[in-house]
């Protein structure tokens, strides 16, 4: 693989649904991390300290930091991800149609 799943000609839905807990799917973009990326505790820091300097909710920057530690802790106890990995999953057609209505990640 090459890019982000949304930059490839087969794949313009992205890689992740995204999908609220009313049901709703947000249109905006969006950019999913998870624990088994090495790159998410900074990425997700990064987040936080530009978060505290917006002057948003100290409980949100505070929040954030402890999921970053979460994050990094995962990722030392266990297998490693590849988020810049080929294709390993078959799509469900179900969920490529929630996907091509709304803008996922």
């Amino acid at each position: 693989m090459s890019g982000l799943f949304y930059n490839q000609p087969d794949s313009p839905e992205g890689k992740y649904l995204i999908q609220r807990r009313d049901g709703s799917i947000p249109e905006w973009p969006s950019f999913v991390l998870g624990g088994a990326d090495p790159a998410a505790p900074a990425a997700i820091r990064a987040y936080a300290n530009e978060v505290e300097r917006l002057g948003m909710d100290p409980i949100y920057v505070t929040d954030l930091r402890m999921l970053a530690n979460v994050f990094e802790n995962w990722y030392h106890t266990h297998p490693a991800g590849d988020p810049d990995g080929k294709r390993h999953r078959k799509d469900d057609p179900e969920i490529i149609e929630k996907m091509k209505r709304g803008r996922s990640a």
